[in-house]
């Protein structure tokens, strides 16, 4: 008997490289495929238009960790591309309600990592924390690693900075900031560096980038750009600051450092590892 696949997942380097190398699935047959899950970095609103235009393939963005997947946004729930891409929805929180039983096993919250305050007032960033059935209830006879896991109520922290994504509508919403850890700091700002990385994917120029924060002794740190580019390109940092002003990125977030580099580092997840990336930049803008 024959089975035609109607779902998979797939890493967003993956799909990416699909959609930059189309000879990699000349031969593939996409038919019976309806739906692709995607996480364990950010996608980008280009990638899932791409794969929606052709092969006519929705994308789902799925949110989670080893220790609880908890939110996912597919067509249902956010027909938008581009909001898809960016946005989750507030599954598990008071007042706010969705259509699948998600949203009723799970509970999540936004808090100050700073205050321990919660944080529900759009646009203000908070560390996502998830408690319920879709997450565990403590790491296997290591009681200190428990406890420094969870906060008092019993919800797990997740290093990964939120916020509500706006008023109305978008108030139904959180929307991905970026790892506490890797946040840049500039002059008292914070920018997401996975923010700017899924907008300069859709660059032709590029075959692959990623943001860091460099140190700097006026403003803290400054956004530098490390690349990849494609065959026969020279991308400069013109290029790259033009293609983010026409994707509306604030001045701010705008890059002021370039660094060509052979290829950037991914984990076992295919994630962008910046903190070994940040050494490579380094070491290009100190000349060494």
């Amino acid at each position: 008997m024959v089975e035609r696949v109607a779902y998979t997942i797939a890493p967003p380097a993956v799909l990416v490289m699909r959609l930059n190398q189309p000879a990699l699935a000349a031969d593939a047959d996409f038919t019976s495929l309806r739906t692709i899950g995607s996480g364990s970095a950010p996608l980008s609103p280009w990638l899932i238009k791409s794969w929606l235009e052709t092969p006519g393939i929705e994308v789902c963005n799925i949110f989670g960790s080893n220790e609880g997947t908890s939110l996912i946004s597919g067509p249902v729930d956010l027909p938008d591309t581009t909001e898809r891409a960016r946005n989750f929805p507030r599954y598990g929180t008071r007042d706010i309600y969705w259509d699948g039983i998600t949203s009723r096993v799970i509970r999540t919250k936004l808090v100050d990592p700073e205050s321990e305050r919660e944080v529900v007032e759009p646009g203000l960033a908070g560390e996502l924390r998830i408690a319920g059935a879709m997450t565990l209830s403590g790491y296997w006879r290591s009681p200190d690693m428990t406890r420094a896991a969870f906060d008092e109520q019993g919800y797990f922290r997740t290093g990964d900075l939120f916020e509500i994504a706006g008023t109305g509508r978008q108030e139904r919403s959180y929307r991905f900031v970026g790892r506490l850890k890797e946040i840049i700091f500039r002059s008292g700002v914070n920018i997401s560096p996975g923010e700017l990385d899924d907008l300069l994917v859709g660059l032709p120029l590029l075959k692959e980038a990623a943001a860091v924060g460099v140190p700097d002794p006026l403003l803290g740190e400054r956004v530098a750009v490390a690349f990849v580019a494609k065959e026969g390109a020279t991308p400069t940092l013109g290029d790259i600051t033009a293609w983010l002003e026409y994707s509306h990125v604030a001045i701010f977030k705008q890059p002021e450092r370039l660094v060509v580099v052979d290829a950037l580092p991914h984990n076992a997840m295919n994630e962008v590892v910046r903190t070994t990336l940040l050494e490579t930049v380094l070491r290009a803008l100190d000349g060494t």
